[in-house]
């Protein structure tokens, strides 16, 4: 098990389908500081927030892909 970064993107509070890791904390907290820099939705008003949480994962696993 390898220890990477979960990027979270939330739109308002609720939480959206993101399944972006990377290898690098910078390399994460770097695409969260461009998501948030995103314009509110016109529709409504809500705002993009992006966090980088740290997660166990499986290198081995086909299925899993990592951002270097």
């Amino acid at each position: 098990m390898t220890t990477v970064f979960l990027l979270i993107i939330y739109l308002g509070k609720i939480q959206q389908e993101s399944n972006m890791m990377f290898a690098d904390i910078n390399r994460c907290k770097y695409f969260a500081a461009r998501v948030m820099k995103q314009p509110a939705n016109p529709a409504t008003k809500q705002r993009y927030t992006a966090i980088c949480r740290p997660v166990e994962v499986d290198l081995n696993n086909p299925d899993v892909r990592v951002y270097r």
